[in-house]
Formats: C-alpha cells, sequence, structure tokens
C-alpha cells in the first residue's frame, strides 16, 4: 500500500492505514509570521515545565504537603491525628543524641500505637550525635493508620531529639 496521495496536483505525505490515509505532517516552531526550523535533535521543540511543589497528586486527589518541627526529650507527638486521614511522612530530618549508648528513636502510629520503623539508634551510633535524613520519597517512607497520630518514641538515659519533616494527609 502506497503512503501519499495527490492533492490539486502535489503528493501530500500521508501514512495508509486499513485503506485510510492519515496526514503526515512536520512539526517547526518559532513565533508568529517565523519559522525556527524543523523539530529535530539539533533544534528541539522548546517546552516550558512547571513544577508545582505546592500540591502532590495521589489517585487525582492533590494533597497539599504540610511541615513540623520539632524538639522531644522524651516521647511525643510529631503529627496531631486526623479525622479519617492518615498522616504519611514524605521528608525528616533530626540529629539525636546518643551520649548514653542507649537512647532508641522509633516511629509510631498512635499514642504508644504500632511501630512504623525499627530504633534508631542504640546499634547505629557510639555516643554523641547523629542525624537521620529521610530524603523526599513521593511515595513516602511510612504512614500511620487512619485517624492516628504520629509519636516518636523516645528511650534512652539522656535522650534529645530535634528534627523537621513534611507529610501529607492521605
Amino acid at each position: 500500500m502506497a503512503d501519499g496521495i495527490l492533492v490539486a496536483g502535489k503528493t501530500i505525505a500521508t501514512d495508509e492505514i486499513s485503506s485510510v490515509h492519515y496526514q503526515r505532517a512536520k512539526l517547526i516552531h518559532g513565533a508568529d509570521g517565523t519559522n525556527a526550523g524543523d523539530v529535530a535533535r539539533i533544534n528541539p521543540l522548546p517546552v516550558d515545565a512547571v513544577l508545582n511543589t505546592g500540591v502532590i497528586q495521589s489517585s487525582g486527589s492533590q494533597l497539599t504537603p504540610k511541615f513540623a518541627k520539632f524538639a522531644l526529650t522524651a516521647t511525643g507527638t510529631l503529627v496531631a491525628a486526623v479525622s479519617g486521614k492518615k498522616i504519611r511522612v514524605l521528608a525528616l530530618a533530626m540529629t539525636c543524641e546518643s551520649s548514653d549508648e542507649d537512647e532508641t528513636y522509633t516511629f509510631k502510629s498512635g499514642a504508644g500505637g504500632t511501630a512504623k520503623t525499627g530504633a534508631f539508634g542504640e546499634a547505629t551510633v557510639e555516643g554523641g550525635q547523629f542525624a537521620l535524613v529521610l530524603p523526599f520519597s513521593p511515595v513516602g517512607w511510612f504512614e500511620t493508620a487512619s485517624g492516628s497520630l504520629l509519636e516518636l518514641s523516645i528511650a534512652g538515659t539522656s535522650p534529645h531529639a530535634d528534627g523537621c519533616l513534611v507529610y501529607v494527609e492521605v
């Protein structure tokens, strides 16, 4: 099957598929009334892409990232419970004290609830401070049960945790 058809004495480029001709065209760009050339690897089509950092898409819904900071010397709430919503942590940075080498830090769903991470601290550092950084993950690092607060459970002789986190309510 031949591609191309004759229109007004000129051959028009087409692609024939199942006896139907689909017109082929070359894409050019430029300001109105100008021709900046055919689109090609050495002359790409200029595209403006905008990153919207004000929302995150989740199953067709837009979720607004929220921020929390904390300074704890004992177990405490990082993010309050939201009725019918899970707290999903997208990013986190914190420094933790481990001077007595017995301090541990565990993220939990609900007050005294289910551990969402292992215990950071005791086995990972020998005295002093350590930093825990969970870089941005669009799918999240962990989340609470629906309607549960996010808790940082702290144990040990002289614990101290300072940090911040980014989360969404899902």
